[in-house]
């Protein structure tokens, strides 16, 4: 049996994401997992000691774990997209 567009249900096919809408949603992800991650680094009394230069890199490695659902995020915008 085939789905709507004549690939088989349940398998999709590997559409290439719009540079443009990945960047976009990086840009939105990106920050707000580097605020979390910088709030988490103040809430552990165990980052006290090292200062700023924790909640810097507490913020970089926020960001860099932002880049997953950034794309989990285009995806299903761009799926969406697709659909109509």
């Amino acid at each position: 049996m085939s789905g709507r567009h004549g690939t088989p249900l349940g398998r999709r096919q590997k559409r290439p994401l719009p540079r443009g809408l990945v960047l976009f949603c990086i840009a939105l992800m990106g920050p707000a997992f580097a605020i979390n991650a910088a709030f988490i680094a103040i809430a552990l009394p165990m980052m006290a000691p090292y200062g700023v230069k924790g909640l810097v890199i507490a913020g970089l490695i926020g960001s860099v774990f932002g880049i997953f659902p950034a794309l989990w995020l285009a995806r299903r915008i761009h799926d969406g997209i697709q659909d109509h």
